[in-house]
């Protein structure tokens, strides 16, 4: 009887928690950043596309554009500095770390807002609504881009009853997944940009094989690229290095996000996120081949 009387209470304590947390964090977010908007023009996309991480899968594609000239890309981060970001000519590019407008003069990011200005071919560049709006107008001065601002604004109830909210405010774009990882926020933009197939290429998220402690208990990564594996000393903003701790909850934080987009795919019915990824650890999506990728293509 106890029991049973601990659960009602909790169950009535964790409703009004999870509703009234909506005033706290997503609220002040929509106040100070993106006060309500939608950015997207809410139409289907007749082609499926391709979101290239940056993973070592990604030069899957460069042998096979002639085949993939029914898809449009998406691509993110410092892909921009590649040459083949220039040979497939994404339709998106999606940007969500806080270093491209906290450390400009960086290198690699500087070369990245210099080359967005090289751009010549129509395309949509994501960042978040809490990216600074100077981003939007210097992107804008190529007149091939449109910037279109997406949510960063988290909102996880605790009770499965408020998901169905949670989903049908993510269709709105006033909340979203926890964008730990481009690749997050990569994919809720092309949700909200349209596209009904989503083909993901390049997104190992492989990270945990890839982790080490060092002799003076500092976290050491190996960021696999296609473009180069580097190994350095993970570190935050302020660039003091990060606890195991923090690199487990960002992981958690991250897997738990593509479950969530998989949820909103399921809710809108009509998209598909296909992981065609060899080897990705993401086990949120439905998996199948690069090479079937290919021959239905044809």
């Amino acid at each position: 009887m106890i029991q049973k009387f601990r659960h009602i209470v909790h169950l009535f304590l964790a409703f009004f928690s999870d509703y009234l947390s909506l005033l706290g964090r997503p609220l002040f977010y929509q106040l100070q950043f993106q006060r309500f908007k939608f950015e997207f023009e809410n139409k289907a996309q007749p082609k499926r596309l391709c979101l290239l991480g940056n993973g070592p899968t990604f030069t899957q594609i460069e042998d096979h554009l002639d085949a993939l000239k029914d898809f449009d890309f998406c691509a993110v981060n410092l892909s921009v500095n590649t040459e083949i970001f220039f040979r497939i000519k994404p339709k998106m590019f999606v940007i969500v770390d806080m270093i491209f407008w906290q450390q400009p003069e960086k290198e690699g990011i500087k070369e990245c807002w210099e080359n967005i200005q090289k751009i010549d071919w129509d395309i949509t560049i994501c960042i978040p609504f809490n990216f600074p709006n100077s981003m939007k107008r210097t992107f804008e001065k190529n007149n091939f881009v449109k910037v279109r601002r997406y949510s960063n604004n988290v909102w996880q109830p605790e009770l499965p009853m408020a998901n169905r909210l949670k989903m049908w405010l993510y269709k709105k774009g006033w909340v979203s997944p926890d964008g730990t990882n481009v690749s997050i926020g990569a994919i809720y933009s092309s949700i909200l940009n349209g596209y009904k197939e989503i083909n993901l290429l390049g997104l190992e998220h492989s990270w945990m094989k890839d982790v080490k402690v060092n002799d003076k208990n500092e976290v050491v990564l190996i960021n696999r690229h296609y473009y180069g594996d580097v190994e350095h000393v993970w570190r935050d903003y302020e660039g003091n290095p990060i606890k195991l701790t923090d690199f487990l909850a960002s992981q958690l934080q991250t897997f738990t996000s593509h479950m969530d987009l998989r949820s909103f795919a399921d809710y809108l019915g009509d998209v598909r996120i296909i992981n065609r990824t060899k080897g990705s650890y993401i086990d949120a999506y439905e998996r199948d081949t690069f090479e079937n990728m290919l021959e239905s293509s044809r």
